[in-house]
């Protein structure tokens, strides 16, 4: 019986896309471990943006045909209103409109980026009690 590939953004190729993203999450963030179940790609690893940052473990998954998302697994975030976070737990990294997640992006060219930029914020955020990244709006986490 032959493979179907549908519903993986652009058929064959969109799949070939899909397998590479764990290729270059390993060459370009090694300390990021990434392994397949399904149709879903999962990264976790330990993410420290600055020397004065704590560590961060966070877990990145990802569906073909679907927008990443992203999750602290340590330490535990301070809950707040002002923090990005969707209501599942996901960081919010972007706006969506402005900046939509395509299927010829790269988790580790974007992704990961924007993972230690929210970071930043979110330290600073304990520091100054204010978020001082740019804001969208979107729905906020349930208290």
């Amino acid at each position: 019986m032959a493979t179907v590939f549908k519903n993986w953004g652009k058929g064959v190729e969109g799949y070939r896309k899909f397998a590479l993203q764990k290729a270059l999450m390993a060459a370009h963030f090694p300390e990021f471990r990434c392994a397949y179940s399904k149709r879903r790609l999962t990264c976790i690893g330990e993410v420290r943006p600055t020397p004065d940052c704590a560590t961060y473990t966070v877990r990145i998954e990802y569906e073909p045909g679907k927008e990443p998302q992203v999750f602290i697994l340590k330490p535990d975030i301070v809950s707040s209103t002002e923090i990005h976070l969707y209501r599942n737990g996901s960081l919010c990294l972007y706006h969506p409109v402005e900046t939509p997640w395509k299927h010829t992006d790269n988790l580790h060219e974007k992704i990961v980026p924007w993972i230690h930029e929210w970071i930043l914020f979110y330290e600073l955020y304990l520091l100054e009690g204010k978020w001082l990244g740019k804001s969208a709006p979107h729905p906020m986490p349930r208290r």
